[in-house]
């Protein structure tokens, strides 16, 4: 398959997953996903308080890697190792993918005012509404479109880890009783197609530029 095709679909799937993010979002603030929400929530012991002191210490110590003041520092430097080994478009795509999905999973905090769970006392500070998690957002984004851009780390090992940091990070705000399931899901989605969308258009740039140099 071209690099012309492949980034078309990529950004077509991307689209598929915004809409998908919409209306998971409106499907969750009528209520249609408070039996999938409560199963999965008990299923994790959250309804009982049931879970293990060391879970819980584990699981607080994923999600404070992937929210607050570090987890600009750790995208900061994914962006300059990216820029450094790669080239600035691949630390570009790292930086600007972040801050948009960012930005984006805020404006839909605002327009959705999703209640955050109250099935336990919250573990871990929180201060907006809940769809969709931005931890779990910004999970997928950065070590998926690492793993993406970063050809040695294709690796399967490498890949393995990636998505094992992003079901954990999701994981991890349903344990601590901040946020609901479905919450996570959006996030992830929300992530991926940021991730595919900056690296398809990476794709699209690099073949562009190979292709003005063969001309010349």
């Amino acid at each position: 398959m071209s690099v012309v095709r492949r980034s078309t679909l990529l950004v077509a799937i991307a689209a598929l997953l915004g809409i998908a993010v919409l209306l998971l979002g409106s499907a969750v603030t009528h209520g249609w996903f408070t039996g999938f929400d409560h199963v999965v929530s008990d299923a994790l012991n959250l309804r009982t308080g049931q879970s293990p002191g060391w879970l819980i210490a584990s699981m607080q110590g994923i999600s404070w890697i992937g929210g607050g003041a570090q987890r600009y520092i750790m995208v900061l430097l994914l962006t300059l190792a990216l820029w450094r080994w790669w080239g600035w478009g691949a630390g570009l795509a790292m930086g600007l993918g972040s801050l948009l999905s960012s930005i984006a999973s805020d404006v839909l905090k605002i327009y959705f005012v999703r209640l955050r769970p109250d099935l336990v006392p919250h573990l871990d500070q929180v201060g907006s509404a809940a769809y969709p998690s931005g931890h779990a957002t910004s999970a997928a984004v950065v070590y998926l479109l690492f793993i993406l851009l970063a050809s040695k780390a294709r690796h399967p090992a490498w890949q393995a880890a990636a998505f094992a940091l992003i079901i954990l990070t999701g994981l991890s705000r349903v344990m601590l009783g901040v946020h609901w399931p479905s919450d996570v899901v959006g996030g992830w989605m929300l992530g991926t197609a940021f991730a595919l969308t900056a690296y398809a258009v990476i794709a699209r740039n690099q073949e562009n530029k190979q292709s003005l140099v063969v001309r010349f």
